[in-house]
């Protein structure tokens, strides 16, 4: 369900039809439910990510804009996934990889000095002015 709805894209409906088609009686509703269940399940996992790749001597990190279907509207809106990666394998670390993905509604430089305040490193990003002040000398 979870890979059908976030790598499918697969709306949640089409999920209960699908299901439906195949004698399964999954409401919408029930799987909205079983979402909100296992984000909250996984939300130490991801907790532990971030603090692993905030912890590295150096993140590299990138935007993508993504539309969004909010309820209620018909037309599309874009919102910013943030990308946050640690891999030092290229100076001989032996530590895992590792990446955190964020999301925003917009494209404000705020979202990264956020997710960024507790790293302290050295930052790979582009020219995107948002970034200006983590580069700024304090």
């Amino acid at each position: 369900m979870l890979t059908g709805k976030y790598c499918e894209h697969l709306p949640l409906y089409r999920q209960s039809e699908i299901f439906a088609r195949q004698g399964v009686e999954l409401s919408r509703a029930l799987l909205s439910n079983l979402v909100d269940a296992c984000c909250q399940l996984m939300t130490p996992l991801n907790d532990a990510l971030y603090r692993y790749v905030m912890n590295s001597r150096k993140v590299h990190t990138d935007d993508t804009p993504v539309k969004v279907l909010a309820p209620g509207r018909k037309k599309a809106k874009t919102g910013y996934i943030w990308t946050y990666v640690r891999d030092d394998r290229n100076a001989g670390s032996p530590e895992p990889p590792a990446v955190w993905f964020a999301y925003s509604p917009d494209h404000q430089g705020k979202h990264p000095e956020q997710h960024l305040s507790p790293f302290r490193g050295i930052l790979q990003a582009d020219a995107f002015n948002g970034y200006d002040r983590l580069f700024s000398a304090e």
